[in-house]
């Protein structure tokens, strides 16, 4: 027909020609004309239609579930109160490993790890009963590990806390403390023996944290995450700093 065409046309004849050079056996007089029968099997444009959008939706679907798996892997945090600081400041972004909480029933958590947790239960409690509303559980906290299984924990009146008869390791008054002390009525003062499954968390700036010593103790198996870098701001980046000693 003279025409270029694009798939397959019944009883056509092609004139072909190589557009590379071939070795000297293959050479021939070109263009060379060959009828349709003689050539292999072509795609007609509507199998190629369907053949490339199955492609496309093959690979979208790979990478929609290769973000998935990431997600149950990693995530990123931003830090919303100034309950950690100086250490981790209002507007930091944690890059957060979700594997090692779910291992061996979050076993591997330790002291001095921080964690990120949904609002616990009692919380919630506080929170309503103080006239605020519910926390959604995907709205989570960030603290520090401070006692874990097997530890007594005596929390005084005045917020200070004693693990096994020893002050809490650690220097959380590091930060600006809050005038009016509001914290001070919310502190169940006493003595708790931190369960087997159980972690006793606190943040690094004990003047405005909400942590156990007003909730108690967190339960292992509800902690989300693991911060494993500051990734914002990029004059902070790197690993998290630990709690400085007194």
């Amino acid at each position: 027909t003279g025409e270029d065409l694009f798939g397959s046309v019944p009883g056509a004849d092609y004139e072909i020609k190589p557009i590379y050079p071939l070795v000297k056996q293959l050479e021939r007089q070109w263009p060379a004309r060959v009828n349709e029968k003689e050539l292999p099997t072509l795609l007609t444009s509507g199998m190629y239609n369907f053949i490339s959008a199955v492609g496309s939706l093959a690979t979208a679907i790979t990478g929609l579930m290769t973000a998935y798996v990431i997600s149950l892997a990693m995530s990123l945090y931003f830090i919303p109160s100034k309950s950690m600081e100086p250490n981790l400041k209002v507007g930091d972004v944690l890059l957060v490993e979700k594997v090692s909480s779910k291992l061996s029933g979050a076993s591997l958590l330790k002291k001095g790890d921080v964690v990120l947790f949904p609002a616990p239960s009692r919380l919630q409690d506080v929170i309503v009963s103080s006239g605020g509303k519910r926390i959604n559980d995907r709205d989570l906290f960030v603290k520090r590990i401070a006692a874990t299984a097997g530890d007594v924990v005596q929390v005084e009146a005045s917020g200070s806390v004693r693990i096994n008869g020893d002050v809490a390791p650690g220097n959380r008054q590091m930060c600006d403390a809050e005038p009016l002390r509001l914290i001070e009525k919310y502190i169940e003062s006493g003595e708790t023996l931190v369960g087997e499954k159980d972690l006793f968390v606190m943040g690094d700036c004990s003047d405005v944290s909400v942590d156990s010593r007003v909730w108690g103790t967190l339960n292992r198996k509800v902690v989300v995450g693991r911060p494993l870098l500051r990734v914002w701001p990029l004059e902070r980046f790197g690993g998290l700093p630990s709690l400085p000693d007194r």
